[in-house]
Parts: structure tokens; sequence; C-alpha cells
């Protein structure tokens, strides 16, 4: 038995064989903390120097340097962990010197930890010695040191505890493996293979699952379960947030000692003959292979897929050839032999057996992911999401986590959804019947897109995205959903304005915009007359009626308590012809609004085509007959984000110009663009632009 004395010696011996790491060690640490700390706050001081936020901006760098947020640590962390494993047990690599280690008389145990140690401490020792250089460098500079002394011991026992973590995983690469070459593969596994599951698994939703949508709780490749995996999920953490709690540290710390146990029993049992052979223990082969196959092959599919449009037979193809050739690459980095390459494998098979069936799985929907509709009596509650609908509204500051399909969803809720259940009900039947017979009968020009949430009773939250034809019937199932108040008042934007921070009002029609010169009384009393009228009308009103402008009501932040980024300066409430009070309320107040009908006030229409593929400008038609001008008109829309109730494609190609006579106007275009709808198009202007 060796003692304590002995394993000091060996220490101090192994430290001496690899001075020129511990050199190089004391090198980088120097430039990552006291170097680059000085560098960092001479560059602040050299164009802030005098101002009011120079100090706290100093300090500020100096403590995300000293702690949390130097990200070329993390960066040396995951280098120096592979470096100082190979270093280490760089002798299991060859046969003579591994025969020479394990020949002298000092159990594997105490062999292992004698070189295991020394790596450790040739990270530690130069860190510490740096990291004390650097807080004197900040002290020299002028920072404020109030607190971050305490950061700093956090963020030293952070950053060891994560290079323990990454020097285990380095040393397990090494000792599964036989050459530096799958050393580097195995490390690298390691640390990604968390991330390949998860990308694999996104992937695979998007591409099969009709119905997903991205929910950012699940989708984010951190985020999942299987992003946790890898221990790069810890980087990302820290990196984010600039901070990582202690309870994360201990539990990364219990992470890593388990890794040092598997460590030491691979090193105990590892075959000294393995030195030659790209795996050392054979029996991993084959799982290794199966483990890295499928999710690669898988990947690969779906790509292939996605280049050529979602096209089954080609994901078929690409995910069965990739497994075939990884799989032989892989049987020849086993062997070097390209005999045991072309010779059959069980696990090949099970490889290409279970491809197959994953690829029927999901092209047929086995699973019942796009056909899931919990029972009614199950669900709590529901919210929908209706595409171009929700989409054209700008929310206030102080509405929440409004913007986007998943927030929208997962901060509104309607208790009675019976109209939500059976729009969803209908969008299932349609899934059932396209996995069938895989083609759907929805026209582009047809769909109407929504997702909606499942609150169940349990808490369990489900997220789906439909497309269903816009028939009259879907339709009516839309209306009674907007009609609902409990829909309408979580939707609507004008529900979250605080009357007392508005501050401003622009005015848009068809002929100008501009900011208003009434007072703030009229303007809210325009507010109140607008919103009431707004909430009042039904989907059938607002579906058939038209949009005339905006009334753009500017809002005051509260600089304390507001965010800026998750809400508009101001909320814009669109004007429709039925909106007799707010019409007659502005005209009271000097501010009539253009409308369709003033047919007499222009004094030429300019219309234009666009060509979708080059963007070019083709055909243009200038009109000046009065009668063609007063068709124009009749079936002219306003393409702003307030009409949410167009039930018809827009057609983008041609783009029209209003000309206003300058004797009653200003001699402006018109400002909101206006356009017409694909089946409106006047059948004089389709002919004139056609020749």
């Amino acid at each position: 038995m060796t003692s304590k004395n002995c394993f000091s010696k060996m220490l101090v011996r192994d430290l001496k064989e690899r001075g020129v790491w511990l050199i190089s060690s004391i090198i980088l640490f120097l430039l990552i903390y006291p170097v680059q700390i000085l560098m960092s706050l001479d560059a602040i001081a050299s164009y802030m120097k005098g101002e009011e936020e120079f100090q706290s901006r100093i300090t500020e760098q100096f403590s995300s340097l000293i702690s949390f947020g130097n990200g070329i640590m993390y960066v040396a962390i995951v280098i120096m962990a592979f470096l100082l494993a190979m270093s280490g047990f760089w002798y299991v690599y060859s046969g003579v010197k591994t025969d020479f280690y394990h020949s002298l008389p000092i159990k594997r145990e105490k062999l292992f930890l004698e070189r295991y140690v020394t790596g450790i401490l040739i990270f530690i020792v130069p860190y510490f010695i740096s990291l004390i250089l650097g807080y004197g460098a900040g002290i020299m500079k002028g920072a404020e040191t109030s607190g971050i002394l305490s950061l700093c011991a956090k963020g030293f026992v952070t950053n060891v505890v994560l290079f323990l973590l990454f020097y285990n995983l380095a040393v397990l690469g090494v000792l599964l493996t036989g050459n530096l070459f799958t050393g580097v593969l195995a490390y690298g596994a390691f640390l990604s293979y968390g991330v390949l599951l998860e990308s694999t698994i996104g992937l695979t939703k998007v591409a099969f699952f009709t119905t997903y949508i991205d929910n950012s709780r699940l989708s984010q490749v951190f985020e999942g379960k299987l992003g946790k995996l890898s221990p790069l999920y810890v980087f990302d953490m820290i990196l984010s947030n600039n901070k990582i709690s202690m309870k994360d540290v201990s539990v990364v710390f219990g992470i890593s000692v388990l890794f040092l146990v598997i460590c030491m029993f691979v090193y105990k049992i590892r075959p000294t003959e393995a030195y030659h052979k790209s795996i050392a223990f054979k029996k991993l082969q084959p799982i290794i292979k199966v483990a890295v196959v499928i999710p690669v092959s898988a990947c690969v599919g779906i790509l292939s897929s996605e280049i050529v449009g979602r096209n089954f037979i080609w994901y078929v193809g690409g995910l069965l050839v990739t497994a075939v050739l990884l799989s032989f690459a892989m049987e020849f980095l086993y062997y070097l032999d390209i005999r045991e390459c072309i010779r059959p494998k069980i696990s090949t098979g099970l490889i290409l057996g279970m491809l197959v069936i994953m690829a029927v799985t999901l092209k047929l929907d086995l699973i019942g992911f796009d056909t899931y509709l919990p029972k009614e009596s199950r669900v709590k509650n529901m919210s929908i999401y209706i595409d171009g609908l929700n989409s054209c509204y700008d929310y206030p500051e102080g509405a929440g986590e409004m913007y986007g399909t998943v927030p929208f969803l997962q901060n509104t809720k309607i208790e009675e959804f019976d109209a939500i259940y059976q729009l969803a009900k209908k969008a299932v039947a349609i899934q059932k019947a396209d996995k069938v017979t895989a083609d759907s009968e929805i026209t582009d020009s047809e769909e109407l897109y929504f997702s909606v949430c499942y609150e169940m009773k349990n808490g369990k939250e489900v997220y789906r995205g439909y497309c269903i034809p816009k028939d009259e019937e879907n339709l009516k199932l839309i209306a009674d959903i907007y009609d609902n108040w409990e829909f309408k008042r979580q939707v609507l934007p004008v529900e979250y304005v605080k009357e007392e921070k508005i501050s401003s009002l622009e005015i848009a029609d068809l002929q100008s915009s501009h900011v208003s010169e009434l007072s703030k009384e009229t303007i809210k009393s325009l507010f109140k007359t607008c919103k009431n009228e707004w909430e009042s009308a039904t989907y059938e009103q607002l579906s058939n009626d038209k949009v005339l402008g905006l009334l753009r009501f500017y809002l005051e932040y509260d600089r304390e308590d507001g965010d800026y980024y998750n809400g508009s300066r101001y909320v814009s409430v669109p004007v429709y012809s039925g909106f007799q009070q707010t019409r007659k309320l502005l005209e009271q107040n000097g501010c009539k609004m253009m409308t369709f009908e003033d047919y007499d006030k222009v004094r030429g229409i300019e219309i234009s085509q666009y060509d979708d593929k080059t963007g070019d400008r083709g055909a243009i038609l200038n009109v000046t007959d009065e009668n063609q001008i007063r068709e124009i008109l009749e079936a002219l829309y306003i393409t702003d984000n307030s009409e949410i109730f167009d039930i018809s494609t827009i057609n983008y190609q041609i783009e029209v110009k209003i000309d206003w006579k300058s004797e009653v106007f200003n001699n402006t275009d018109g400002f909101c663009s206006c356009y017409f709808r694909t089946d409106e198009v006047p059948e004089f202007v389709t002919k004139a632009l056609e020749e």
C-alpha cells in the first residue's frame, strides 16, 4: 500500500512532467482575467470618462467579467477540460506505456487519482491566482467592490464545478476509446448528444405533425428535457441569465461525482490491449452505433424531404441511405477493415427496422398527435388565436405578453368555449380524413388558420394549430367566437388602454395623416365613443363593412413601471363606415374623414400591376372617367392592420394611388394603401392591365 506522503510525491512528480501545461494554464488565465479586465475597463474609460454613468458602467463591466459574464472563460473550460484529460491519460493509447504504468506496484484507483488530481490542480491554482490579480486590477481602475467579492467567490465555485463536469466527461471519453480521433469524437458526443436528440424531435414535429405549433416552453433546443442531457445546457443557462443558483451548482457537482465514479470503474476494468481499438469495450460498439445512426439519419431524412417540398419518398430515401452509409462508416471506424463494413450486422438490421417503423408511424400518425381531441368534459377552458384577426392588433404598454401565437394563448382563457371546441372538432375530423387520403382538399385561397390551447382540468395544457376551409359554416363559428364578450374583451387592444395616459391623437384616412389639435378631453371623448362602437360591433357587421381610416391614440409611458419591449406607444383604432357616432364627433370637431363615397373629390386614379416573380412594375392604367372612378372606389379596401375581417384574398399585385383635387384638399396621394380583393377587381381594370 502506498502512503499519503508517497501520493503527494507522485502529484509533485506528475506536475513537473506536465510543467508545459501548467505554464500554459497560467498564461491563459492571466489573459482571461487581469489582462482582459484592464483592457476592458481602459476601453470604457477612453470614451466615458467624466460622464455620470462612468462609475456604474466600470463597476458593471468588472462585475460581469469577474463572475458569470466572462464568455471566454467558458470556452476555456470546454477546451482545457479535454486537453488536461488527454495529457493526463494519454498513455492509455500506447501499449508500451500502459504496460509500464500498470506494472507499477500501485493500485489502479490510486494511479488514476494521481493523474486525475494533477489535471484539476493545473486548472484551479492558476485560475485562483489570476482571479485575485483580476480583482486587484478592478480596484486599481476604480471599480466599486461592494458585494463583488461574494459574487466573485460564487463565480469561482461555479466555474470549478463546471470544469469538473467537463473534465470528467473528457476523461471518460479518453478511457472508452483507443486513439485520439475517437477520443475527440467521444468528448464531442458527450457534449452535444442531448442537443442532437432535441433537434431531431423538433425537426420531426415540424415536418410530420401538421397541428404542431411552436410552443416556446418546449421547442427551444435547451428548454426540452432531452436538451438538458447536454452539459452545454448549463452554459446556455448562465450566458442567458448571467447567473446560476447554488442549488443548480450542487446538482451539477453531484453529477460530476457520479461521472468520477464511472471513470474510476471504467479505468479499473479497461483492458490493457484496448490501446489499438477505436472503442475500448467491444460490447459498446453496437450500442453506440444505434444511438448515433438513428438520430443523425432522421435529421438527414427530414432535411432531404424539406429541400424537395416535404416529399415522403425523399424522406425515406434520405433516412435509409444515411443509415446504411453511416453504419458502414462506423463499422470501418471500429475495425479499419472494408470486409467488416459490408458484412451483415444485427445492429444494422435493427437500425433499419426501427427507422422503417418510425417512418410509417410518423406518416400515418399512429400516435394520434394530429387527431388528438380531448373529451369536452375534461377541458377546463380554451383559448384561440385566429390568423388574420389576432395578428393584426397592436397592443399598448401594460397589456402583457400578447404578441405571438403561444404568448396570446397562454394569456387568454375562455370558459364558454363551445364554439371553439366545435371548430377544433371539425378541424380534427379533416385531419383524420387527410391521414387516410394523404391529400388535403383545402386550397390556399380557402384556408383559415387558427391555433388553440386546451387547458385540462388536471392542469395540463395542450397546444395545437389547425387549418380548415373558409366556408360559411366555419365562418359562422368564427363569428360566434368573436361575438362572445369573454373573447372580445381579451383580444381588443382598446380594453388595455388607460384613458388618463392618452396624450395625443393622429388621424389617418384615404387622403392624409395628421396629428390633431383637439383638446385632451375631446380626444378622450373620441376614444370612448370609438371604443363603445368597436365593442358593440358584431362580426357580421364588421365583415360587411369597410375601414375608412384610423384613430391612433398615443400614450404616455410610465418610465418606472412601463415595459418598452412588450407594448406599443400607441393603439390604432380602425374607424368603420358604420361607426356613425365616431364619424359624427370627428366632423363636429372639424376632422371629417375621407370616404370611398367621395367620388367627386378625386381628380384621377393610377393603377399599376407588379410581377410577383421579378417585382418589376408592369402595366400602368390612369383612370379619369367619373363612372370608372366610382366603380374603383366601391371595390377598394384599406389593407392596414385594422382590416381584420377580410374573408377573401387581397390582390397585392395591383396597387392603387388616388389623386385628390387640389381645390378641395392638399394634392397628395392617399395615405392608407388601397388594394382590390382578388374576386372584386373591376372587369375593365383587369382587361386594361392584361393588354
